[in-house]
């Protein structure tokens, strides 16, 4: 079983400027199964035709403590 997780991400299209906004649906991560659920109830939910809905897997890295942050 894999322990992957993925973000929901919404995807909003604004042709008159012809740019894409991402947003993170939700702060938590889920796996494939969850995320594909959330996907498929926010896209039936959306009426904005502009906007879409799609699964990021996680993949952040550790990069340390910042000098600067220090």
């Amino acid at each position: 079983m894999s322990n992957e997780l993925y973000f929901v991400i919404r995807v909003w299209n604004f042709p008159h400027n012809d740019t894409i906004q991402y947003n993170i649906v939700s702060d938590k991560a889920y796996d494939m199964s969850k995320a594909m659920n959330i996907k498929i109830a926010q896209d039936i939910m959306e009426t904005n035709e502009n906007i879409s809905y799609q699964l990021q897997k996680v993949n952040l890295v550790d990069v340390g403590k910042s000098k600067i942050a220090s």
